[in-house]
């Protein structure tokens, strides 16, 4: 369970109130500027609040040690982090220090990402020569290697062709159906109602709704965080959105 209790940073998110449990993918939605960043930095550790707090299964967030952190969160930074010389391997590699794993798991969680991720043919490449797709998917499978239950991605299909932004959504899901709380902001809200259970909507620093995305994706509540107004498209294999700018 993670609980957000009045998480605040000055100027930037005020009084986010939030109880949601592990096993559930959880879109973090909201136009630019929104705090959907803020957010998942203040979780992460990566920013101090200026007031509030935030409690993963009796973990204080703000103050656990590196270690637990390391642990227990995974986090996935909106821009791509791996630009020195070196392979994709030895990337993947340095990304398990200091995890909790025997030696075997290491590796067998190494092979497994690598696969994931559709890396296992660039393991030798280094990371300089790569396209921006690919780089982003390094990062992602630097981030997901150490099989943590809390994850929180920001913007993780960024960059992405349509084909790997599926499947990276994809994989993000059946980490959160085994059993993790996975917290991804995204910008496409058709996406975000297809793989996720619950959704965050923020507006301006502050929690604008939260629920199911049939709740959250209304005309009203979009209105107001977007200026836009939608019509959304449904099929069996998931929907689509037609906004429209509001006219005066």
């Amino acid at each position: 369970m993670l609980e957000v209790s009045g998480l605040s940073l000055e100027s930037r998110l005020t009084n986010v109130n939030l109880r949601l449990s592990a096993g559930q993918m959880v879109g973090v939605i909201g136009a630019n500027g929104a705090g959907k960043s803020t957010l998942l930095k203040l979780l992460a550790g990566l920013l101090t609040p200026s007031s509030g707090g935030s409690v993963w299964q009796q973990l204080d967030l703000h103050h656990i040690n590196p270690s637990q952190r390391r642990q227990q969160l995974a986090y996935i930074a909106q821009q791509t982090l791996v630009n020195e010389a070196v392979t994709v391997a030895y990337a993947l590699q340095v990304s398990q220090v200091n995890l909790a794993q025997t030696k075997s798991q290491l590796r067998h969680y190494r092979q497994q990402t690598s696969a994931e991720f559709g890396l296992t043919e660039l393991l030798q490449r280094p990371v300089t020569e790569l396209s921006g797709g690919e780089l982003k998917r390094v990062q992602l499978a630097c981030g997901l290697i150490g099989q943590q239950p809390l994850i929180l991605a920001d913007e993780p299909i960024a960059s992405l062709d349509l084909r790997h932004q599926l499947e990276t959504l994809m994989l993000l899901k059946q980490r959160a159906d085994n059993g993790a709380l996975v917290l991804v902001a995204l910008h496409d809200l058709a996406l975000a109602a297809r793989f996720c259970q619950q959704l965050v909507l923020l507006h301006q620093g502050q929690l604008l709704a939260v629920g199911e995305p049939a709740e959250v994706l209304s005309k009203p509540l979009l209105q107001q965080a977007y200026q836009v107004e939608v019509e959304w498209v449904c099929h069996q294999h998931g929907v689509a959105m037609l906004p429209r700018l509001l006219t005066d």
